[in-house]
């Protein structure tokens, strides 16, 4: 679901430094935002905070981004686009998971590219 004022983003990133900068990327952009380390209470914060776009890491300290992705798909949250963020190249095509996430990066990124992917995912959710 579209906020009606300024657009949100919900960052889920364990890594601290990482986290913030893609913060200050967004909020510097004029976007709200809420980063998340850990996916404990998960589907509360989502419904809570009603996030535009999610952007998730596939390395993540206790469970994977890719799997955080398919229970998010298959919840009530189904609507939300969804980037997947990874340093490994190659973490798309593997087959253990389905592809739940609507597009992916590969770190480290260019600001003006995953800026990009985000007005990209928030267009496409308009139609």
């Amino acid at each position: 679901m579209r906020s009606l004022n300024t657009p949100k983003i919900l960052i889920i990133e364990d890594h601290h430094a990482t986290l913030e900068a893609i913060k200050m990327i967004f909020e510097f952009e004029g976007y709200t935002v809420l980063g998340l380390t850990s996916t404990i209470d998960l589907h509360s914060e989502v419904a809570n905070f009603a996030p535009d776009v999610i952007l998730i890491d596939v390395l993540l300290n206790t469970t994977d981004g890719r799997s955080i992705c398919t229970e998010l798909k298959l919840s009530v949250h189904a609507a939300i686009p969804i980037l997947l963020m990874s340093s490994r190249n190659g973490f798309q095509h593997n087959s253990y998971y389905k592809a739940h996430w609507d597009d992916y990066i590969e770190k480290p990124f260019e600001m003006e590219i995953i800026i990009q992917r985000v007005k990209m995912l928030m267009r496409q959710e308009k139609h």
